[in-house]
């Protein structure tokens, strides 16, 4: 039930409706273009914004991307002149209703058609294909064949500029029909971080780690960066199921263990951190490619947290200010943790953890 109100609770801001009426062939002048599927990693956190309105920018050549065409019979779509290039996502229409057209009003925006996977444990899509991808001329007329979903999106259609950047998901909300959607720049504003929200798992388990690894040279060894990030995918995978289940070990994609892995030590190289040997997370090899397989980690369950808020340092940076109490000796002691954490448009949890510092918490 948690997962399906995730679900709802992303799609009811993610998504907008697409019109699937019949309408009539292509133009007799189009050229073809075939484009072969790849695989690609997503690194973009696209989540907000992707209800753009037809009518909430004008079209003056600024942040404007791209204009995208959904409906075959309205007036718009019929009223797109001159030659157009059909592009092959290599998806074979059901209808002509399921070609979509979309013009440009710069040279050089980059355009593409993804195949997205929803990630629960990241809380993000995956991207697992790029369909389509092509740097636009001015004013030209593209097409390409797809389809939206009743549910959760299969596809997404994302345009970037330079620092521009513009998503639109191909699934219906039920609410209203859009045939010309102006794809105009987003900006990028990160989430909130709240105890709810899957980040916090990770600023928990970089707390815990600070104030169980104390020594700061130990703490970038290979098994304990690989500790922390069993525990911060335990503690999300235990807060998804609500249960604590040792038994079962937790699978990850290649690209699901890189966002973690890169959200927690931004400043380390990946592959220079070798994964331990009969230790919480392994390395396998399955038919479908590269994947993980952590063993449910707790660092031996000694401590208990809790949540002070998000501090803004005016530096850019924000501190998550957690309590770790720490029950490994007699009685227990409380720490004070300050996770500093800074926005990152290319983590798709939004944002990246520095470090981990001391601080004074609120008394009572």
């Amino acid at each position: 039930m948690n997962n399906i109100k995730k679900f709802i609770s992303v799609l009811s801001c993610l998504l907008i409706v697409l019109s699937f009426a019949a309408c009539g062939g292509k133009d007799n002048g189009e050229t073809t273009t075939d484009t072969p599927s790849q695989t690609e990693e997503a690194t973009a956190k696209d989540k907000s914004h992707a209800n753009n309105k037809a009518d909430n920018k004008e079209d003056d050549g600024g942040d404007l991307l791209i204009t995208l065409y959904m409906d075959c019979d309205s007036l718009d779509y019929q009223e797109l002149t001159g030659k157009t290039e059909h592009i092959s996502t290599g998806y074979e229409p059901r209808s002509t209703a399921e070609y979509f057209r979309f013009v440009s009003p710069k040279d050089g925006v980059t355009v593409r058609v993804e195949g997205i996977m929803w990630s629960p444990i990241v809380d993000d899509f995956e991207v697992t294909n790029t369909f389509l991808e092509i740097k636009t001329e001015k004013d030209k007329i593209y097409e390409f064949e797809c389809y939206v979903t009743e549910t959760i999106p299969d596809y997404r259609i994302v345009a970037e500029y330079g620092e521009m950047k513009a998503t639109y998901y191909l699934a219906m909300d039920g609410y209203e029909v859009i045939t010309k959607l102006l794809m105009v720049d987003e900006g990028f504003t990160p989430e909130e971080i709240t105890e709810d929200s899957v980040f916090y798992n990770l600023c928990v388990a970089r707390a815990v780690s600070d104030v169980f690894y104390s020594d700061r040279h130990m703490k970038y060894e290979p098994p304990v960066v690989w500790d922390t990030v069993a525990y911060a995918l335990t503690l999300t995978e235990f807060k998804m199921n609500g249960t604590e289940d040792y038994k079962n070990m937790i699978g990850l994609s290649e690209w699901e263990a890189d966002a973690y892995f890169k959200a927690l030590y931004p400043t380390l190289n990946e592959s220079d951190i070798p994964l331990p040997e009969n230790e919480s997370v392994v390395a396998a090899h399955f038919s479908t490619g590269k994947k993980y397989l952590v063993m449910p980690y707790t660092f031996e369950r000694f401590s208990t947290n809790e949540f002070y808020g998000v501090d803004d340092n005016g530096d850019g940076t924000y501190s998550v200010k957690i309590r770790i109490d720490d029950y490994r000796y007699e009685g227990y002691e409380e720490n004070g943790c300050a996770v500093i954490v800074r926005p990152d448009a290319d983590s798709p949890f939004g944002y990246v953890i520095e470090d981990v510092a001391d601080c004074d918490l609120p008394k009572g």
